[in-house]
């Protein structure tokens, strides 16, 4: 729950993520910026729902959408889908304001809009399907980051719902990853936060055996 000077990240090494789910649904956008030397990992995450029907999502999701559009955590984009515009807006600001290295995104419906910030927007976006196989190891890590108290996050209010609502599938090899289908409300945050850790984790490791050894 530390709080975090968003103008202390600026020029920071960071990976991002992409949730994007049906454009009538909530869309998150994650960052997860690597530890300085004895730092902790911190995230932070953008969330956005159309306007036109956020009155209906409070009703029945039953969370204060318009108090956290408010605070600014979630971005009601006008009409009644997505104007994922405002997504790529802010995705342009990340990469002027951070060291943003890649993006990770599930293929399944985001290819029209990854193409995009690649081709157009010369952005690094890497596919990250959310099966088994690529979500356990990093959702492990999650796991040991919070319990060890090594992810601020700044308490942001609609993550922690995100948190509240998961549910993990467990196959019989131990492995683990997000069960969207049986969770009891939106995990597209915590989803892409996943995601992002994985893609900056994997970018530590790398620097990591790339520094020179001195004896």
């Amino acid at each position: 729950n530390d709080e975090i000077n968003i103008e202390d990240l600026n020029g920071r090494t960071c990976c991002g993520a992409l949730d994007l789910s049906s454009s009538v649904d909530m869309t998150a956008f994650c960052l997860v910026f690597t530890p300085n030397e004895g730092g902790k990992w911190i995230t932070t995450v953008k969330y956005y729902i159309p306007l036109d029907n956020m009155q209906e999502r409070i009703k029945t999701d039953r969370v204060p959408y318009d108090s956290w559009a408010r605070m600014g955590l979630v971005t009601a984009t006008p009409g009644n889908v997505i104007d994922y515009e405002y997504i790529r807006q802010d995705i342009l600001k990340a990469v002027k304001d951070y060291d943003l290295r890649e993006i990770a995104y599930d293929p399944w419906g985001a290819v029209q809009f990854a193409v995009q910030l690649q081709d157009q927007d010369g952005i690094e976006m890497v596919e990250f399907r959310q099966g088994f196989k690529s979500m356990s190891g990093p959702m492990k890590e999650l796991y040991k980051l919070v319990i060890s108290g090594e992810l601020a996050h700044g308490g942001n209010a609609v993550l922690r719902w995100n948190a509240d609502n998961i549910m993990v599938k467990t196959d019989p090899a131990e492995n683990v990853k997000p069960e969207k289908a049986k969770s009891t409300g939106r995990i597209d945050g915590l989803v892409a936060l996943i995601m992002a850790l994985d893609r900056a984790m994997r970018l530590t490791q790398q620097h990591e055996m790339k520094m020179p050894i001195f004896i």
